[in-house]
């Protein structure tokens, strides 16, 4: 009964030894990923970089024990961080103590939502929503995600993103401002990682620690780039209080559909490689393991967590093996948080934009809508809505907009299946 609940616990104690070199490596190579991206994606949700680092420690270690892949690498996601950024800054401002209050709140409520999903075996709906959707609707989040950095790759300053169309016209008034020492940190590191990222995997992590000597060495602080500073080697502490009725009827429909969109990104790269090793993924399982492993986010004052698809792609590409490779990378990252940061006081944040806009480029997925458009128009409808909805109004009114269209094509189809 025990191992049907934490069917990774099982894995880990009756461990084949024979995998401990291939686990070792791509646990490490997966932390020297996981670490920048821990603090990029911290800096979009808008709080301090030790939440975003926090999100990849212990949150992934309950995973590992809870979950069933062997592979998926659970922490701070592009997509979860814009989307939970867009949700809290739209009722508190940013940057402030409830802010960061609401945000830890928010993860506790998306972990309770996936968990309860998982108890009464919701997972199996997931099979039914159309991919296109999810297509649609990820790749403009991927696109509004690079546009939020271009302020950060130039040093200039502008208001928050409302729409393609006036942000754009906004960003390009404010070109002349540019700052040219962030200007070429940013480029460079953009350049950088193009160069590299093909040769090894943990281009990132040598394009921060390059990034990072440069505007040491050359004092370019001073001069206008903009570093992350100190970072403090704690964890935020006990900030959830109890929340009034009115803030969990806020927050409950931002929780479901983070929710609903962390587990489909998850469970769709976890199947994905369970497949190719002729494994079983059970969704329910996964949905359990994933709630879970945002109530200890929560509980430790860290971001919303998933899974994230580059890292567990490098992950099984480095040689793993089993979920110890999850648990390797965890204490990694946690000795790094504990010990280490003062290293990235020098860190430019036009570098971590940098890392973002190509992390986040692999996600822009064009090459479906040719084949939609042959075999199902529909889809192809029901992407390119969701995809300008996105851009064009809101983020999550563009997911809810493909939705209900997806809804609307099916019960068309079916009634004039019926006639």
């Amino acid at each position: 009964m025990l191992f049907k609940l934490m069917p990774g616990l099982k894995k880990l104690i009756q461990y084949d030894r024979s995998n401990l070199s291939g686990d070792i490596t791509s646990g490490m190579i997966t932390a020297f990923l996981l670490i920048p991206q821990s603090i990029a994606y911290a800096i979009i949700v808008g709080v301090p970089p030790t939440m975003g680092l926090f999100a990849g420690t212990y949150p992934l270690i309950v995973y590992a024990v809870f979950g069933s892949s062997n592979y998926l690498s659970i922490g701070p996601v592009s997509i979860i961080s814009l989307l939970t950024f867009s949700g809290i800054s739209g009722i508190v401002p940013p940057n402030t103590f409830h802010f960061f209050q609401l945000v830890i709140l928010l993860t506790l409520i998306i972990g309770v939502v996936q968990l309860l999903l998982g108890v009464i075996r919701f997972g199996s709906f997931f099979d039914y929503i159309s991919p296109a959707i999810i297509s649609g609707f990820i790749s403009a989040a991927a696109i509004i995600i690079a546009l939020n950095q271009v302020t950060s790759i130039t040093g200039i300053s502008l208001t928050n993103y409302q729409n393609i169309i006036s942000y754009t016209y906004n960003l390009i008034q404010h070109l002349p401002s540019a700052n040219p020492s962030t200007v070429g940190i940013g480029m460079g590191s953009l350049l950088l990682l193009l160069i590299i990222r093909k040769k090894f995997l943990t281009g990132p992590f040598l394009v921060l620690i390059i990034s990072i000597i440069i505007v040491d060495f050359f004092n370019l602080n001073e001069k206008g780039v903009e570093i992350v500073g100190e970072i403090p080697q704690k964890v935020m502490g006990p900030l959830l209080q109890i929340p009034t009725s009115n803030t969990l009827i806020t927050l409950f429909p931002i929780a479901l559909m983070i929710g609903f969109i962390s587990f489909f990104e998850s469970y769709a790269v976890a199947q994905t490689l369970a497949a190719k090793e002729n494994e079983q993924l059970n969704p329910n399982q996964e949905l359990l393991g994933l709630g879970l492993a945002n109530i200890t986010s929560s509980i430790v004052g860290a971001i919303p967590v998933a899974g994230a698809i580059s890292r567990t792609a490098v992950n099984y590409q480095s040689g793993a093996k089993s979920n110890l490779s999850l648990v390797i990378t965890a204490l990694f990252v946690l000795l790094v948080t504990f010990y280490f940061t003062p290293v990235f006081y020098y860190l430019p944040k036009a570098t971590l934009a940098a890392i973002i806009i190509i992390a986040v480029s692999n996600l822009i997925n064009v090459k479906h809508i040719p084949y939609y458009f042959k075999n199902s128009p529909s889809d192809a409808v029901i992407l390119l809505v969701t995809f300008t909805a996105t851009l064009t109004i809101d983020i999550f009114t563009g997911l809810i907009i493909g939705i209900f269209l997806s809804f609307l094509i099916n019960l068309i189809k079916k009634k004039n299946f019926a006639i």
